[in-house]
């Protein structure tokens, strides 16, 4: 009994912990362009138009998409994006580089954009800082393309069905 009471004030501090950092995420940040901001459930954000700057993208036991797209930049811009029990994309253009310094812990965070190999010194670059706690942060041009990478490596394609043998 007393082993179950550990186990579920620990569950309770973890979670609480989590709650609050999204929330002061979402509601205390320092000013910023844009935002994607999900908890226990699914956001979207497109940025249209406009100079970015600054923005964030988090997750707190949900999944969060910031779609850079169509965004422009000057010469840099700041993403930071925590993933808590959740899961976290960026897509970016492919004519921006991309600089990424990440944290995980029971989490992973993953470039699939590709964008340093084929881009001038000079192109524009964002610098994406992410934080992953039992979740993940993908960046990525496509949407999906964590997807996509997972089906390939496994050997099965996207929409291919697992049969049980007869």
């Amino acid at each position: 009994m007393r082993r179950i009471r550990v186990v579920l004030v620990a569950s309770a501090v973890v979670v609480g912990t989590a709650v609050g950092y999204g929330l002061f995420r979402k509601f205390r940040a320092p000013a910023r362009d844009a935002a994607a901001w999900a908890m226990f459930g699914e956001a979207t954000t497109k940025v249209l138009s406009g100079r970015l700057s600054r923005a964030d993208a988090t997750a707190v036991f949900g999944a969060s998409t910031l779609d850079l797209r169509d965004a422009e930049i000057d010469a840099e811009a700041d993403i930071d994006a925590v993933a808590l029990f959740g899961g976290v994309e960026v897509l970016l253009p492919a004519r921006w580089r991309l600089a990424l310094s990440g944290t995980s812990v029971f989490g992973g965070v993953e470039d699939l954009s590709g964008s340093a190999d084929r881009l001038p010194a000079d192109a524009a670059r964002l610098n994406l800082h992410a934080v992953a706690v039992f979740g993940g942060v993908t960046v990525a041009n496509e949407p999906g393309a964590a997807a996509r990478r997972k089906a390939a490596v496994s050997g099965r394609g996207a929409d291919s069905e697992v049969v049980a043998p007869a």
